[in-house]
């Protein structure tokens, strides 16, 4: 049959009034929105399903960003956005294969201006009269946003999350501070032992108020209670807050119920929860929660004791979860091994980072507490994952190669943007910047890091989800110089084949003929990296700074074999420290390093080597921990870390402000979202040094808009005002400027202040998007970009890259447009 003119259409469908008028409700009636919009942008998709990109490009958010109006009923200037009429499904949901990729609008007839709970699941984003939140990627379900309706018309923009369907509904606010059990994060009770235990909670705050002196009266069967003072929780957000449970004394049913009360600073109770702890004994399958150093939040691991012989020393397996599996479920799959313990981080979320940024951090972390918990035979520590956390032990294999005495990666593919099969541009100079800020992700780039291992690969012939393929190209790579790595292809196994995937005793059998060396036992030494920030050192070696930031770095060195020489090349190292006593050198100790020659006639237990102008290398010490180095590094992401705190400011006019508030909001519910995050975020005068020493900062606005920019970055060689953008001694003027940048905290060696700055409201408007939270993105030191960023993408970029090792911009390596 032929079809009317989608103009027709959209004039039946808005004289039909359905779309843009709601029945008659009470104000605790949810509203359930069943009619809409959808838009595929009129063009193809750009990008394909998983893409990273750091620019992304979105024509309506551009409108929206810009003030235009996107109402499918308003004229339209420039490319059509394509509008289509939508009605939800039985269940609710609004399915259309534009939702793959474009975006859904709703609009609500409010009766009158008041808060409530915008509950919406599968959208990457939603903008709410303009403003953006975060949006519920994977359809968990748990992402409940306190928004201020305005009275009449209010407009929803909801974009594309991992699944092409979305739903949306309004609930009351009641109780408007509450907890909620969405995203929480709870311990298993351990009956052999005593103390108080961390979780995390959702406390929503559906006021126009800070909500503060508040506090979680925590009351577990049996009696025993405990009080925890709550951080501050801002206006219009959610928190996912630090507290504390008591320990059950003398219980050894499986469950135990906790108690949650919610208590004002009056002592008034105003919201409460019952949690059902599991109640397990030591020796069985728990999980066990700690507060992390990334964010202040409370993080789970989950532990599969082995059944190890007293006296024994135990080995560690470290498991690595796949895309959309709990950390819990992951150690399930394995049964208890009689000579060592299994633990499995959480990659901050069932899908989490990919393993990478914040994962890796994750993983690191959960290394530690798991070495100071188990004491394992520092020579039997393995990594091996399955799917999402095969590529986990490919990546932290090759990025941490000293860790292990052995890596069994199944299922995995070694780099996230080959499993996405989808190219990245790196045509233009600014392009190519941006992939080697990436150059950490590429596994296959340190591969000769693979040398320090054993490697035994696991996949399914008949893998849908992650090709075999992903397998054959690693094995022929390792044929070509590895002499130790086993390879093993399930016949007719599909991605997941029974526990045998992950739990494969073939696997733990090689495991177990692999022992770490001691470091007087490494002879020759390779050791590759892209950042000394992200991976610096292999045994008895350092690389403490690059020549070139994110460029591969990499050592090769022998010692002699009767240990009275140390010979070797670099590349792409300008400090260089060697750790004489783990090698167990003699001395005089003759040192040949690519041209040049020392001895060292006395015993020392370093040497730190530097090269010189000319390409050679001279004796010399460690930088100052004011220069870059392993402890501090960039790019970009590097500032989120540190306990970091999101500061707001609050110095500017109205619009401004309101920028650089819902730009943290937004940024801070994001990392609360995809890396179970507990963000502190604050006002410019609510900051000071005293008060949060040696945290991150990252600061949202200008220095004439944020107060907080005097104490962080007056010595800045990046300066940010209104109309004015200054690098060393390059000028932007006009309000249409945008700049993500980093620098060290100056009263801090270890943390650093991360930048999210504009000129004015459109160039507030170029740096609205937070890609900078997906794995697989990855941002230089240095940004700047126009306002079309949204419409152009990389074309937007007028400036990026690194700033030197004193962290100038006369030291550095940057590319203009």
């Amino acid at each position: 049959m032929h079809q009317p003119p989608r103009c027709i259409l959209l004039l039946l469908f808005l004289a039909s009034g359905l779309l843009f008028e709601s029945r008659a409700q009470t104000t605790t009636d949810p509203i359930v929105f069943t009619e809409g919009w959808v838009t595929g942008f009129g063009k193809p998709v750009k990008y394909p399903r998983y893409a990273r990109t750091e620019f992304p490009v979105d024509p309506v958010v551009s409108r929206l960003l810009s003030g235009e109006s996107i109402r499918p009923d308003s004229s339209q200037d420039g490319p059509s956005l394509d509008w289509e009429p939508i009605k939800a499904d039985e269940s609710g949901f609004f399915k259309h294969e534009y939702l793959a990729s474009g975006g859904l609008y709703l609009e609500y007839q409010s009766p009158s201006e008041r808060v409530v709970i915008l509950d919406a699941s599968g959208h990457g984003k939603a903008y709410v009269n303009g403003f953006p939140r975060e949006g519920d990627h994977f359809g968990f379900g748990i992402t409940k946003l306190p928004i201020k309706v305005k009275k009449g018309r209010n407009t929803f923009y909801l974009t594309s999350g991992r699944n092409p369907e979305i739903r949306a509904s309004l609930h009351a606010a009641e109780p408007s501070v509450q907890l909620h059990a969405d995203q929480a994060t709870l311990p298993d009770l351990i009956q052999e032992e005593s103390g108080f235990k961390w979780a995390g909670i959702k406390v929503i705050n559906a006021t126009e108020a800070v909500a503060a002196d508040y506090r979680i009266l925590a009351r577990a069967e049996g009696g025993e209670e405990i009080s925890t003072p709550l951080p501050v929780v801002e206006k219009l957000t959610s928190r996912i807050v630090p507290i504390r449970i008591p320990e059950v004394a003398g219980l050894t049913r499986e469950e135990v119920a906790v108690q949650l009360h919610l208590l004002s600073g009056s002592g008034e109770e105003v919201s409460s929860l019952t949690l059902p702890l599991k109640n397990r004994t030591a020796a069985s399958l728990h999980n066990r929660t700690f507060v992390s150093t990334i964010d202040g939040s409370v993080q789970y691991y989950a532990v599969q004791p082995g059944q190890v012989p007293e006296g024994q020393s135990p080995a560690l397996f470290f498991s690595t979860h796949g895309a959309g599996v709990q950390a819990s479920g992951q150690a399930a799959v394995y049964t208890p091994k009689d000579w060592g313990h299994l633990i499995a981080p959480t990659n901050r979320g069932p899908f989490g980072f990919a393993w990478e940024d914040w994962g890796r951090l994750d993983a690191l972390e959960v290394l530690e507490i798991g070495k100071k918990r188990f004491q394992p035979d520092p020579q039997k520590i393995y990594l091996t994952g399955h799917s999402m956390g095969g590529h986990a032990s490919w990546y932290l294999g090759a990025s941490y190669p000293d860790f292990w005495a052995a890596v069994g990666p199944a299922a995995g593919y070694a780099e996230l943007h080959d499993w996405i099969e989808h190219v990245r541009p790196v045509q233009t100079p600014v392009q190519r910047m941006f992939e080697r800020a990436g150059n950490s992700q590429r596994t296959r780039l340190l591969h000769r890091n693979y040398l320090h291992f054993g490697v035994y690969i696991n996949h399914g012939d008949a893998d849908a989800v992650v090709p075999v393929r992903h397998a054959r190209e690693m094995r022929q790579l390792l044929a070509g110089f590895h002499p130790d790595f086993a390879y093993y292809e399930y016949p007719g196994g599909g991605h997941w084949y029974g526990n045998h995937s992950a739990d494969w005793p073939p696997l733990f059998d090689f495991f177990k003929s692999h022992r770490r060396p001691g470091s007087g036992q490494v002879r020759t030494l390779e050791f590759l990296t892209a950042s000394p920030g992200i991976s610096s050192q292999s045994y008895w070696a350092t690389i403490y700074q690059q020549q070139h930031p994110f460029q591969i770095s990499g050592v090769d060195l022998q010692l002699g074999a009767d240990s009275l020489s140390v010979r070797g090349s670099t590349r792409n190292v300008r400090v260089l420290q060697l750790d004489l006593r783990k090698a167990e050198v003699l001395f005089p100790l003759a040192i040949t390093l690519d041209n040049s020659q020392f001895t060292l006639e006395q015993s020392v237990a370093q040497i730190v080597l530097v090269r010189t102008d000319s390409a050679g290398w001279r004796i010399g010490n460690l930088p100052g921990r004011e220069e870059k180095g392993p402890h501090r590094y960039g790019g970009f992401k590097d500032a989120f870390r540190h306990r970091m705190v999101f500061v707001y400011g609050t110095q500017g006019s109205p619009e401004e402000n309101d920028w650089n508030f819902h730009k943290a909001r937004f940024d801070a519910e994001t990392f609360g979202y995809r890396g179970n995050g507990a963000i502190e975020l604050l006002a410019d005068r609510q900051f000071s040094l005293e008060a949060y020493p040696d945290r991150g900062v990252i600061l949202y606005g200008n220095a004439d808009t944020n107060g907080a920019w005097k104490l962080l970055l007056s010595e800045s060689p990046v300066q940010v005002r209104r109309g004015e953008l200054t690098v060393g001694d390059r000028v932007w003027t006009g309000e249409g400027w945008g700049c993500y940048f980093i620098q060290p905290r100056p009263d801090s060696n270890l943390a650093s202040v991360g930048v999210i700055a504009g000129t004015g409201p459109t160039g507030f408007a170029a740096v609205h998007a937070n890609s900078y939270f997906l794995a697989g993105t990855a941002y230089p030191d240095l940004t700047i970009l126009g306002a079309d960023a949204l419409e152009t993408g990389y074309e937007a970029v007028v400036g990026t890259g690194y700033f030197g090792n004193d962290w100038g911009v006369e030291t550095g390596e940057f590319v203009w447009k």
